[in-house]
């Protein structure tokens, strides 16, 4: 009885282990195995019923010389079985110890970017500066945001940040404004006013955002009249707003106004160009999805997030995962290769900088 509880036991580790192997594999588009069920499910019962085969021989109360190559072509059949799943153990070990990160099976969540620029906007309208800070500091250890754009966000909370260029906090308020974050870029532009009531480039930027973006010229016109009172103002500037407020106030037209371009039916490089890397970066993962033997593609995926979005990490993790798509032409791995110590060399580059 108790021979063949443990026979049983063994069976049970052979099966759970043949199901765990399996889910190593890659299919022939270079997908995992774990999302093909049945097929696990037949080879985990051809590898059971191969085991119990041998056990049952081994056990045998008289073992002949015609059991001998039985034995031997039973484990020889199993290896068949499994020789795809065990293939892949050694290449992920070798791919572990170079990158950890393609150990990381989560999906990529392309609107997670956005999602956490909102969130660090809420907290900082909210007057939670240090959740905000440790917010930042986060995702620029995990690389899952632009670091321009937490660096320029933790110089505005007061965080100063060792870079090889000052940072032009107009140029964040501008890039709040132009993503439609108004609060925040309000809350920067009102920030540089505090610390100098005559910054003319912070004031005239803020009075377009109250005309134009949030339709509150009043606004706009307080903010001329405390310029006009500061010393040292160009008067050319001064002339200028006030021209301006008007025409920024002014609705426009509907029948002037093109209707908005989806952004499916944008090229890539007019979105890179205009800094919507979120955008650009989730048509490149679907259009990469639907054609994943694509090498082009692949590599522009790599490339954008390397190079833009300067998050390298998973740049060579979609070049290490290309490197192991079957039918893959040498010089093709070769110019991924190439491409990746580009891309190292230009963060290696920015970083001596």
């Amino acid at each position: 009885m108790l021979r063949i509880i443990a026979n049983i036991a063994i069976l049970a580790l052979v099966a759970g282990g043949t199901w765990w192997l399996t889910g190593l594999e890659k299919t022939a588009g270079g997908d995992s195995m774990r999302d093909h069920p049945f097929n696990r499910a037949l080879r985990c019962v051809a590898v059971v019923f191969l085991s119990a085969i041998f056990i049952w021989l081994l056990e045998a109360p008289r073992l002949g010389y015609g059991d001998i190559p039985i034995l031997i072509l039973i484990p020889l059949g199993i290896a068949l079985v499994l020789r795809s799943a065990l293939a892949e153990i050694p290449t992920l070990g070798i791919l572990g110890l170079v990158d950890p990160a393609l150990g990381d099976h989560r999906e990529l969540d392309t609107g997670k970017t956005r999602r956490y620029q909102d969130t660090i906007a809420h907290l900082i309208h909210n007057g939670r500066r240090d959740e905000a800070i440790r917010l930042c500091e986060e995702l620029k250890r995990t690389g899952e945001v632009d670091a321009a754009i937490l660096e320029n966000t933790l110089e505005f909370l007061g965080v100063k940040q060792q870079r090889g260029q000052a940072v032009n906090p107009l140029l964040a308020a501008g890039y709040l404004r132009k993503q439609g974050d108004f609060v925040a870029a309000e809350q920067l532009l009102q920030a540089l006013l505090q610390k100098n009531p005559a910054d003319e480039g912070a004031g005239i930027m803020l009075m377009r955002l109250y005309a134009e973006d949030l339709h509150q010229p009043e606004r706009a016109q307080a903010v001329l009249q405390a310029l006009e009172n500061q010393r040292g103002v160009s008067a050319s500037h001064l002339e200028f707003a006030r021209r301006s407020i008007d025409e920024w106030s002014r609705a426009k037209p509907a029948a002037t106004v093109p209707p908005p371009i989806p952004a499916h039916a944008r090229p890539i490089e007019d979105l890179l160009a205009e800094g919507s890397l979120g955008t650009a970066v989730e048509l490149l993962e679907e259009q990469a999805r639907a054609k994943p033997g694509d090498f082009a593609l692949q590599l522009r995926l790599a490339e954008v997030y390397a190079v833009h979005c300067k998050n390298f990490q998973r740049a060579q993790k979609i070049i290490r995962k290309l490197e192991l798509t079957p039918n893959l032409d040498p010089q093709q791995v070769a110019q991924a290769r190439a491409k990746l110590d580009e891309w190292r060399m230009l963060r290696g580059g920015r970083g001596a900088a």
